[in-house]
């Protein structure tokens, strides 16, 4: 899955399934509560390894769901204990892991036991945050819908194991639903905690998880034994009846909901220095995210012009420079994007669109040698099911990262369908969005050499905890720096054929884009700029909601007018925007790591007099796992001479 898909599921699986709340918050610093500091004289690399696997074992018992997200399958028969009793408990076992963590001395460590301690120390911090200030467990609807859509989902999309094992798990998972759902409910009882945009999503996510028992489910058993298909019949219907009344009770809550979905300004910057394990500040980020944001405004202008002389003739540039008419430095940005929004699959299209993109982006990433690729790993484009789609338009599900030993695992490329209520105009507007030349970017990102490169090598880590809890910036920072990368290596994507005639209603302005390999590659590297610079407004949105007042009008400003997208996809980024915080932050701070990282590998080289050999760095890089970009000189051992 990718950095986000995961984030939630960790997040679910700490907040509703690891620790509750009770009368007294635990201490800052908790004392050691295990026989893990006996004498204190323990190897202090002993004392990590017994912490590490401590740590893993608790965790995925208390959070089966997210045991099988990640490939650890014991559980995967069970549903998290939700109950009070069973919070409470678990928020013993996160006090007791915080004292161990605590004890350990950090500085006897190497760097790769340093990261393990600190991907552990900051873990638990997380999961504290996610108790005692989100409360997620009593405020958050879409947890619970994530939480039923991944443990039934990912029990039956991956031939993890065999098919009887699997579908055993699934008759298991559905005979304990009503009983979770029943705890869901009575955790949700609060309307003034529930927070509406949340709630809003999870009633659409709760529609679509009926599909999923109903159709999917008994399609992908139907070979296993009859005993195993009868028992998921059998407990079928009350799995159903459970979900239709968990929705139907968030249905409900809606209207009277009137939790704060904002963090504040203090919260927000706890959650984002925990979230990105950056050196730079909330208020940093914001002040690099502004410039950033004028600086790309900046040379999108300057493409612009040259687009447009290209598409138009130099008298028309001339004509417009004249014309005086507009004072607006960004008309020519938005005319050149408008006219090339123009070339966009259709609605049924778009999943066999982004299939085509992925056999040439494979070939040029091989032939201009510029990231690691290796042959045996499988991709696969698919629609995103009903129960997983409300969010974003697309995703990189990768196979759980302690599944691979698993030989044949596919990584699936989730393309979501436009929604059925949306009318002519906003399905026209989200088609514009992502024309052919934003797809490129996006297959790029999501996919080559993004997110499926990057997470195929990143689970090769040996460190089971570094495996499981990745860092969000590292590889989404990844995905946006290898936007940049494709660019500047001059990727043009594919044109017409030699003898191809202009189509019935394509401009000649854009015809003449189509036929040029030169022009095509400026239209994406335009496109690579404008969806840069979204990942640059996500950092700014971020901020401005969850630790400021902007408003639904204020941000559909900054998307639309500001950051050129268009209303469709701006829409849709306000719902994600509000139902998350944090991670809209992971792909701006980390491409500013990537971006600096390479600075700063060809400037070793160069004072070394040698050749920068982008090849090597990529695959050194990739090669430890997903760790914060800042931590990857010490890893890589830049330091040792």
């Amino acid at each position: 899955m990718s950095a986000r898909a995961r984030s939630m599921i960790t997040l679910i699986g700490l907040a509703l399934g690891c620790h509750g709340p009770s009368e007294s918050a635990p201490p800052d610093d908790p004392p050691p509560t295990s026989d893990l500091v006996i004498g204190r004289e323990q190897d202090p690399k002993q004392m990590l390894e017994t912490l590490s696997e401590r740590f893993l074992t608790g965790y995925f018992a208390a959070a089966p769901v997210s045991a099988t997200a990640y490939g650890e399958h014991s559980h995967d028969h069970r549903w998290p204990d939700l109950s009070r009793d069973g919070r409470d408990q678990h928020r013993l076992w996160l006090t007791q892991q915080r004292g161990d963590a605590a004890a350990i001395p950090r500085e006897a460590l190497d760097p790769d036991a340093r990261l393990e301690l600190d991907t552990i120390r900051n873990q638990l911090e997380l999961w504290r945050f996610a108790d005692e200030v989100e409360q997620v467990w009593r405020s958050d609807p879409l947890a619970y819908s994530y939480l039923i859509s991944s443990g039934l989902d990912d029990l039956v999309s991956r031939d993890f194991a065999p098919l009887d094992e699997r579908a055993a798990s699934v008759a298991a998972r559905l005979e304990g639903l009503p009983g979770l759902v029943d705890q869901a409910i009575a955790n949700l009882s609060n309307p003034k905690l529930i927070r509406r945009p949340q709630a809003e999503v999870a009633v659409g996510q709760l529609a679509g998880l009926r599909t999923l028992i109903e159709a999917e489910i008994p399609t992908r058993t139907e070979a296993a034994k009859p005993e195993l298909r009868e028992r998921i019949a059998s407990a079928s219907p009350a799995a159903l009846a459970a979900v239709e009344q968990l929705r139907a009770h968030v249905e409900g809550l809606v209207p009277k909901a009137e939790g704060a979905w904002r963090l504040g300004p203090e919260a927000f910057a706890q959650k984002l220095a925990l979230t990105l394990q950056s050196e730079l500040s909330a208020d940093e980020i914001l002040a690099l995210a502004h410039a950033e944001h004028a600086r790309v405004h900046r040379d999108m202008q300057a493409l612009a012009r040259e687009l447009y002389a290209a598409m138009y003739g130099a008298k028309a540039l001339a004509r417009h420079d004249k014309s005086g008419r507009t004072p607006d430095p960004d008309a020519l940005v938005r005319k050149v994007l408008a006219e090339l929004a123009a070339d966009h699959p259709e609605p049924e299209q778009l999943r066999d669109a982004v299939e085509d993109n992925l056999a040439r982006l494979d070939q040029f990433v091989r032939e201009r040698e510029l990231v690691p690729i290796d042959e045996t790993e499988v991709l696969e484009v698919i629609w995103t099911p009903p129960h997983a789609r409300g969010v974003a338009i697309a995703g990189l599900a990768a196979p759980a990262p302690l599944d691979a030993a698993a030989p044949g695992l596919p990584s699936f490329y989730l393309v979501q369908p436009l929604p059925e209520s949306w009318g002519p105009e906003l399905r026209e507007s989200f088609l514009r969005e992502y024309n052919t030349f934003m797809l490129e970017i996006l297959s790029i990102h999501e996919a080559i050499p993004g997110h499926f490169v990057q997470l195929y090598w990143g689970k090769r880590e040996p460190s089971r905890v570094r495996k499981v809890f990745d860092n969000g910036p590292f590889v989404e920072g990844w995905a946006v720096y290898t936007e940049h990368l494709m660019v500047e290596a001059g990727y043009a994507g594919a044109g017409p054929g030699p003898d191809a005639r202009r189509p019935k209603g394509v401009s000649a302005a854009l015809w003449t884009v189509q036929q040029s390999d030169e022009l095509r590659a400026k239209a994406i590297r335009l496109h690579g700029l404008k969806f840069y610079l979204r990942a640059v407004a996500n950092a700014i949105l971020d901020h401005e909601i969850h630790a400021g007042t902007m408003t639904r009008e204020q941000a559909l400003e900054l998307m639309v007018e500001g950051s050129f997208q268009e209303r469709g996809e701006a829409e849709g980024k306000w719902v994600r925007a509000q139902v998350t915080s944090t991670q809209l932050s992971t792909y701006f701070v980390g491409a500013i790591g990537w971006f600096r990282l390479r600075e700063r590998a060809q400037q070793r080289a160069a004072d070394a007099g040698e050749e920068f050999d982008l090849l090597r760095f990529h695959a050194d890089a990739l090669s430890h796992g997903a760790p914060p970009v800042q931590r990857l000189p010490e890893l890589m051992r830049w330091d040792v001479r």
